[in-house]
């Protein structure tokens, strides 16, 4: 069994569940993470969590890379360590501040000055890179690995005031969105049968017609890599939208938002279209995506699973328990 948890990280914002009284986060709410020491203590509260629920993948969303509102720190990188975990990727959606300058990085990986169109500039005031994006953190060894960007969408003009007072209309760009897709090597016990797994992670846009468009493109992208594959992240898509557009089979329930009181699941799991029942025939290949099938022993489903509020995020985490199909 393979236990994958996804949570979108807010950036390390303690939220709801900082005053629950888990692990060590009771006193963690309101706290001010542009202080390092504090920043890192909220990402330990968090690693407690997530190790008492014991997962062997974490796909996050929100991450900061050296960015002043969370300490600077490498959250990717923190987490993995506090979790003992040697194996973690950071794909940037977009090089810089949150406030200020904000380039595409030339590299997602954000590992060397020059990924950043200004990283040399920062590198002389004796600063690393910085940018915001996804993670994939694994308690197994991470192979390939590679990133999709997948666009920002249309801008949105909103108008606040008077309507024919120009100074009462802001246009907001959209972010720019990216897949990280990586080869996850698992041992025999995980997924019997399974050697490599393709798991996706991703954080779509905030506008539903975008989101549709990169979703599609997002896994036609993961599935176009041999063997089974899981798509995970913050979708910004409803359940009952998530399954209209019918690009694969979602997996997992339960609300994800808001996290003080989940009303509904934007957060969700995707793997190959094939039935969920072990001893279920695959579907002929004209009905399966793509017009071709996959193979016995490469599709997925899950076993378990639910949903949690951690010390961080306006999202509560969600995680499935997976096991090989046939």
């Amino acid at each position: 069994m393979l236990r994958v948890l996804t949570l979108n990280l807010q950036h390390g914002q303690p939220g709801v569940g900082a005053g629950d009284g888990t692990a060590a986060s009771g006193s963690l709410a309101g706290a001010d993470i542009r202080d390092p020491a504090i920043a890192r203590a909220v990402l330990a509260a968090l690693a407690e969590q997530i190790a008492e629920l014991g997962p062997d993948v974490v796909a996050l969303q929100e991450v900061d890379l050296g960015q002043a509102r969370s300490g600077r720190l490498d959250q990717a990188g923190v987490l993995a360590e506090l979790l003992g975990w040697r194996y973690h990727r950071f794909a940037a959606a977009y090089a810089g501040p949150v406030a200020g300058l904000r380039r595409r990085p030339l590299r997602a990986a954000l590992t060397d000055p020059a990924d950043d169109v200004l990283g040399p500039a920062r590198a002389v005031l004796g600063q690393g890179p910085v940018g915001f994006g996804n993670a994939l953190l694994s308690r197994y060894p991470i192979g390939t690995w590679r990133v999709m960007r997948l666009g920002r969408g249309p801008a949105s003009l909103v108008r606040r005031g008077n309507p024919i007072d120009p100074r009462s209309y802001r246009l907001f760009t959209a972010t720019a969105r990216n897949l990280l897709a990586a080869g996850l090597e698992l041992p025999e016990h995980a997924l019997p049968g399974v050697g490599v797994l393709n798991v996706g992670v991703t954080h779509l846009a905030t506008r539903t017609d975008t989101a549709c468009r990169q979703l599609g493109a997002a896994w036609d992208a993961l599935a176009a890599l041999p063997g089974p594959h899981l798509l995970a992240g913050d979708f910004n898509l409803p359940t009952e939208q998530v399954a209209a557009l019918g690009v694969a089979r979602m997996l997992g329930d339960g609300p994800t938002f808001p996290a003080a009181r989940p009303t509904r699941r934007i957060d969700h799991f995707l793997t190959d279209p094939r039935p969920a029942a072990a001893a279920a025939t695959p579907p002929p290949a004209a009905e399966s995506a793509g017009g071709i099938g996959p193979a016995p022993g490469e599709s997925l489903r899950a076993v378990g699973g639910g949903t949690r509020t951690f010390v961080v995020s306006d999202h509560a985490g969600t995680w499935i328990d997976l096991e090989p199909v046939g």
